[in-house]
This record gives structure tokens, C-alpha cells and sequence, in this order.
């Protein structure tokens, strides 16, 4: 699965209202939420940002099991992604996640699945976004941590009302 990172971002308002303050939080968060996704259904996510403000990379650095793709310029990040499918041995076995009409179109000529940003954006609210993490609910004596859980226990005392 190839996520179109920006796009995928603004198509969460929690994640969007957040890029106006902090810019690289939104991507660790949208990145958690991504690894939590990845982990619950074992499917290997890349998620692409643009990097031509300054933060780019060569190789493929994983956070929390999802490889995270910096575009180097001169190119974009909607050129990385079709360069992505257009270089994959099995690019039917692709699922992009994008509203980007050009990336869509670029995709489907191989024979790739979409999936837009809204639509998966509803799926990542219904997982574990905006919920206590799940090592509440454990009936062990020692709750384990899992990739998410720290960001979800910020958000969920971010939310809380002072008393």
C-alpha cells in the first residue's frame, strides 16, 4: 500500500488543523496511525511526502514498520508515487491511497487499485484513532505498549477537560 502522505493529512481534519501549528507532528501522528493500520491487518505500508522543503532521504527509513519516502527534488511526491507503481514488478498487487486526480489516473494505466484519502481516512478513524489505546482494556497485570499508544495517551489527555 502506497499512501499519498499530504493528501492523506488533509483529509483528516485532526491531522489538518494540526499542520497549521506543527507540521512534523501531523506526519508522526498520521505515520502512528499508519503503523497501527499496518500491524492490525499485516499489510506493508510506504507513505510519501514531499521533501523538497528541506527533509529528504535516499533510502527507505522504517518508523513503527511503515517506510516513509521523502521526494528528492526535482521531484514531487505525486512523481515519486507513479515512479513507485511504474517500477513495481506487480503493480495489479498496488493499492494506492489518494484523491489526486493525476496519481489516480497514473495508477489505474497499471492496473493498480486506489483507494481515496477520505475514504481511508474513515477507515483509520474507525481503528484505533481517536480511541484509548488498547492497552486499557488488557486483562493483564502488566499492559503492554504498542506502536500508537503513546501518541493516542497525548491525544486523549490533550482532549481531556481540565477539572
Amino acid at each position: 500500500m502506497v499512501i499519498d502522505g499530504y493528501n492523506l493529512i488533509y483529509a483528516m481534519p485532526e491531522l489538518a488543523r494540526l499542520v497549521e501549528r506543527d507540521l512534523e507532528h501531523a506526519r508522526d501522528r498520521l505515520i502512528t496511525y499508519l503503523a497501527s493500520y499496518a500491524a492490525t491487518r499485516s499489510v506493508r505500508v510506504t507513505v510519501v511526502f514531499d521533501g523538497r522543503g528541506g527533509q529528504a532521504s535516499a533510502g527507505r527509513p522504517k518508523v513503527g514498520g511503515v517506510e516513509v519516502v521523502y521526494s528528492r527534488s526535482p521531484q514531487d511526491a505525486d512523481q515519486r508515487i507513479k515512479a513507485m507503481i511504474a517500477e513495481e514488478k506487480n503493480p495489479k498487487s498496488c493499492t494506492v491511497v489518494t484523491s489526486d486526480r493525476s496519481i489516480i489516473n497514473h495508477v489505474r494505466d497499471f492496473k493498480a487499485k486506489t483507494i481515496s484519502s477520505s475514504t481511508f481516512a474513515r477507515t483509520l478513524s474507525g481503528g484505533s484513532v481517536n480511541r484509548v489505546p488498547s492497552s486499557v482494556t488488557r486483562s493483564t497485570d502488566k499492559p503492554e505498549m504498542k506502536p500508537g499508544d503513546m501518541a493516542d495517551w497525548l491525544d486523549y489527555f490533550r482532549r481531556r477537560p481540565e477539572t
